[in-house]
């Protein structure tokens, strides 16, 4: 089981020390490469290199999507799922041509093209589709933020729902410390609302598996 019980068991303490201090992700990310190995670091690289939005690309979601990577393949696809709605739905209320803003090519990205339906057709198979539509006619920019980023801090959830001691739980682990990043970064309160659940998160799950 390679060296995940202990990563994830040390978590939480390494989490805490951020109440009162300023968040470095760089602290949660050295111990957890202390103890990770070559593969799990790339892995950890991976998840970093798709959370900047330069390096998000056709190229990046087709190799995303053949990761031996749970975490990878199931996140990036949702990741391009939510981007591709975002941007036709803007290119509607701004009357452009979607066809300019999205990545890839599927079903998906052909009902964003043609369908008239509010939801552009893709309720019936995308679980988050109606919700996510919800979040984008949010008038306030704030809270449409924070929406957004809780839709991914749940996917990353529901992701390692049934992973307890693996690398998909640190994957998932490092993706939500960069969303508490940002908002620490952004807005205090909010930084601190999100790192009590996340810590309260790892601590659950540890809990969990322990009995």
């Amino acid at each position: 089981m390679r060296n995940y019980q202990y990563i994830i068991a040390g978590l939480p303490d390494i989490a805490l020390d951020f109440e009162s201090s300023s968040f470095d992700i760089n602290v949660v990310k050295s111990h957890i490469l202390e103890h990770s190995t070559k593969e799990d670091s790339r892995l950890i690289e991976w998840v970093e290199f798709g959370l900047k939005e330069e390096n998000l690309c056709n190229h990046f979601y087709r190799g995303a999507s053949k990761s031996k990577n749970k975490f990878i393949r199931e996140y990036f696809r949702f990741d391009l799922t939510l981007r591709n709605i975002q941007a036709a739905y803007l290119a509607r209320k701004s009357h452009f041509n979607p066809e300019l803003f999205l990545v890839g090519k599927s079903p998906i990205t052909e009902s964003l093209l043609t369908s008239k339906a509010s939801d552009f057709g893709l309720s019936g198979d995308i679980e988050f589709a109606s919700r996510l539509i919800q979040i984008l006619e949010n008038p306030n920019i704030l809270e449409k933020e924070q929406l957004l980023d809780q839709l991914r801090w749940n996917k990353a959830n529901e992701i390692c729902k049934f992973n307890y001691f693996d690398n998909n739980v640190i994957l998932s682990f490092i993706l939500k410390a960069h969303i508490l990043k940002r908002w620490n970064d952004l807005d205090k309160k909010r930084g601190a609302i999100l790192f009590r659940q996340l810590v309260e998160e790892v601590k659950g799950t540890y809990k969990l598996n322990k009995e």
